[in-house]
């Protein structure tokens, strides 16, 4: 598969809102680290993480307490959300 993939809005504000956070730490550079390292797993193996609800599969941060939840779309991965494991909804 191709590097074909999409960010929703919402994801981007997420990743924009995790990005401000660990600017903050002084983390900043290793979270986007990990998050792309993820991406690129993703990319490589779109079909290769369980489908854990409505067909959205969910990839854990090796590093942070994050989750990156997306579908495979027509040979287009769309991500969904970035989210806190941590924080309450």
């Amino acid at each position: 598969m191709e590097e074909n993939y999409d960010i929703t809005d919402e994801a981007k504000l997420e990743l924009h809102k995790a990005k401000c956070f660990f600017e903050f730490l002084g983390k900043e550079d290793e979270f986007l680290d990990n998050f792309l390292h993820q991406l690129r797993l993703i990319l490589q193996m779109p079909y290769g993480f369980q489908i854990r609800y409505r067909d959205v599969r969910i990839v854990k941060f090796g590093q942070f307490d994050y989750t990156i939840h997306y579908i495979v779309n027509k040979e287009q991965i769309i991500i969904l959300h970035i989210l806190n494991q941590s924080q309450n909804y």
